[in-house]
């Protein structure tokens, strides 16, 4: 059985910055492109419940996530996150987050009204402003977790039909092929670097399915 992933990430201290079973390696590579000083987490948004889950690499890196990891606001927000049953962060809990989301979602439907509805799930955890080593990220044992736990539990959801699992991001890492569908409801298009599906059968394929998901 795989390691639920919501507990795995649950069970951190508040205001812990990596979790313990990555320390050794990131004290290895000082870090590597990570900031440290940030507060990790793989996901954001209802994971747990969430009939859409959206497929990415890691948590990108601005002042907002320095800031958060200092104060005891932030550090409750995000301890509440990793609970799997938040929806996605307002504008005035973090409006990066927010802004980056509006984007991603606007052809889904209402970002506001998507929150509650469709969850975030990244392979890493830690901050960055690129991933330029995969290699180093997939060294991270949190990170296999992660895969371990989307190819286990999440991919055959959303094959059999009960979620809808979209990849928008480095498909070959989670085990996909950019430009496929598998089963029911698992897609992994073809996107761009920053993560929007481009024209096409299947992006109108995997708006309906969105569309449908939330709908029920």
């Amino acid at each position: 059985m795989p390691i639920d992933l919501i507990d795995y990430w649950r069970s951190l201290k508040p205001n812990a910055k990596c979790h313990p079973d990555d320390e050794e390696v990131l004290k290895r590579f000082k870090g590597g492109f990570f900031d440290l000083r940030c507060l990790p987490f793989c996901f954001f948004g209802p994971l747990r419940t969430a009939p859409v889950v959206l497929l990415y690499l890691s948590p990108g890196l601005n002042q907002f996530d320095l800031d958060e990891a200092r104060s005891a606001v932030g550090r409750r927000r995000v301890a509440i996150a990793r609970s799997g049953d938040e929806p996605i962060p307002t504008i005035s809990q973090h409006a990066p987050i927010w802004s980056w989301w509006q984007q991603r979602v606007k052809a889904f439907g209402n970002p506001e009204e998507l929150r509650s509805k469709i969850a975030v799930l990244n392979i890493g955890a830690y901050h960055s402003r690129s991933v330029n080593n995969y290699s180093f990220l997939a060294s991270l044992p949190s990170s296999r977790v992660c895969l371990d736990w989307a190819q286990s539990v999440l991919f055959r959801q959303a094959i059999a039909g009960n979620r809808v699992v979209i990849c928008l991001r480095s498909a070959p890492f989670w085990g996909l092929k950019s430009g496929e569908s598998y089963g029911k409801a698992l897609f992994a298009p073809a996107v761009n670097r920053s993560g929007h599906m481009r024209n096409g059968k299947m992006r109108k394929r995997i708006i309906r399915a969105v569309q449908r998901a939330i709908c029920d």
